[in-house]
């Protein structure tokens, strides 16, 4: 009788576990939702849309500015090469706001003193960019001098 339970005991030991049951419990989802849904789409190209719409006069308004920075810039070069040049010497004759611009990009030099040889010159400056620059620039010839003014 020891025999046999122990057989038993064995048998049930070695048995092969029911797969077939097990396989039930399973489910395979094979319809996984992938990519986005419309709705989401939709969402994301709105909220896309609403900062473009804010961002883009942004940039136009940066441009401007910039443009309005390079002319100051050139204006300061303009006034700052053409004082020096003056107070190296530079016989000033002739000079009208109209010219200054031509004088600094052509270059001046002083005829005599220690600078005698020497040109004073703010190289070029874009066509484009000379009416903008010249809009900040002044001729003062009671001291003269050339007088920049940034504006407000």
């Amino acid at each position: 009788m020891l025999n046999n339970s122990n057989e038993k005991f064995n048998s049930k030991q070695h048995q092969q576990p029911n797969t077939h049951n097990t396989m039930k419990n399973i489910k395979l989802n094979t319809a996984r939702k992938a990519g986005f849904s419309l709705v989401e789409m939709l969402v994301v190209i709105a909220i896309i849309g609403i900062i473009a719409a804010i961002a883009i006069p942004n940039i136009g308004t940066l441009n401007d500015n910039a443009r309005d920075a390079a002319a100051k810039r050139n204006a300061q070069t303009v006034a700052s090469v053409l004082n020096a040049a003056i107070a190296a010497g530079v016989d000033t004759t002739g000079w009208t706001s109209a010219t200054l611009l031509d004088k600094a990009q052509t270059g001046v030099s002083p005829a005599d003193g220690a600078f005698q040889g020497k040109t004073f010159t703010s190289g070029p400056i874009d066509d484009d960019e000379e009416a903008k620059a010249a809009a900040y620039l002044t001729w003062d010839d009671t001291n003269k001098q050339v007088a920049y003014n940034p504006g407000s």
